[in-house]
């Protein structure tokens, strides 16, 4: 097996010093061009390339950043475009994982990302406290989508109330009273969130909340258990006495299984039920009809949240950003005659 050459078998076949070596891969000032063409030369020759991730080690940091999300939703999919693109701004490479809403598991991620020194770490948490000391991990922490009750940390988030409010109050425009919504583990900020812009909106009306419309979708295990959540709390509703004639369901996940239910129980969207969804996506332009939306601005806030550790990790500086949701609408939440 042929042996990987070394800093030193560059040196020689440049005829410098391994110092001269060292200060041309560190762009450093010291050597002439003359000198540094060399370097390069014997560098591509003997194709060498540093262990970049000795040298991370050394220096105590690395050039990863970390990503914590709590399912496979496309919403973090689209924040995770967004975070790469902005990384290539300070050379840095992200590595993300999904802990599947388990604090344990997602505790479990922060202490492996800390290990391997990355840069930071960019969290969606599972819930609402972090169950590990903040101090436990070198790695600084920015927080994406959901907030925490117990530590003051950077975050990016959405306006979720505003957003739930103009979707629920699109349903009531179009005559809808009682209006079915789906919800996300109650143990996060952002369902909290969605649940008040749902429940504030219906006041406007002066309607008063049926807590029998209001459901927490699947047992919170992650991206499967959110799907069968949506389904089965559909089904569930639609069994009442008094069903939902709309419905306004809160997440992505728990759309695709809202959306699969009503086609099982062959109701038509929106002549037999309105229907307004959350996190916008190419599918819901083409389907049948095309979904309203609440869309959030997934993307920039990938962007923010590098933005806002390199602020945390350069001065210290604790950045929060509250970005505007905006309602697309489409043929989904028609309106509908239904009776007092």
């Amino acid at each position: 097996m042929k042996k990987k050459p070394t800093l030193y078998d560059v040196a020689k076949v440049a005829n410098v010093s391994i110092a001269t070596v060292s200060n041309v891969l560190n762009h450093k000032s010291e050597a002439s061009e003359k000198t540094i063409q060399r370097v390069n030369e014997a560098i591509k020759k003997l194709g060498y390339s540093r262990n970049e991730s000795a040298r991370s080690l050394k220096k105590g940091e690395s050039k990863l950043i970390g990503l914590v999300v709590p399912d496979n939703n496309p919403f973090f999919t689209e924040i995770l475009n967004g975070i790469q693109e902005e990384c290539e701004l300070y050379d840095w490479q992200v590595v993300a994982a999904a802990s599947e809403e388990s604090s344990a598991r997602q505790n479990q991620l922060i202490k492996l990302l800390s290990a391997q020194q990355v840069s930071g770490i960019i969290l969606a948490p599972a819930t609402d406290t972090l169950e590990i000391p903040i101090d436990f991990s070198s790695a600084p922490i920015v927080l994406i989508d959901r907030e925490l009750h117990n530590a003051e940390l950077p975050i990016i988030k959405a306006d979720n109330v505003e957003g739930s409010y103009k979707a629920t109050k699109m349903l009531l425009r179009n005559g809808h009273k009682r209006i079915g919504l789906i919800l996300a583990s109650p143990g996060i900020s952002t369902t909290v969130q969605r649940k008040q812009g749902y429940i504030d909106a219906l006041k406007s009306a002066q309607i008063k909340a049926d807590e029998k419309l209001i459901r927490y979708g699947g047992d919170y295990t992650g991206t499967k258990a959110q799907i069968d959540g949506g389904y089965q709390t559909v089904i569930n509703m639609m069994n009442l006495p008094s069903p939902p004639t709309a419905f306004f369901v809160t997440n992505h996940l728990l759309m695709i299984g809202a959306v699969k239910a009503i086609k099982e129980l062959r109701l038509s969207i929106p002549r037999d039920i309105g229907f307004i969804g959350f996190d916008d996506h190419p599918w819901q332009e083409i389907s049948d009809p095309p979904f309203t939306i609440v869309s959030q601005p997934a993307f920039e806030m990938g962007r923010l949240a590098v933005r806002a550790l390199n602020k945390l990790k350069s001065t210290g500086e604790i950045v929060t950003a509250s970005l505007p949701l905006q309602l697309i609408i489409r043929k989904s939440c028609g309106t509908k005659n239904v009776n007092d």
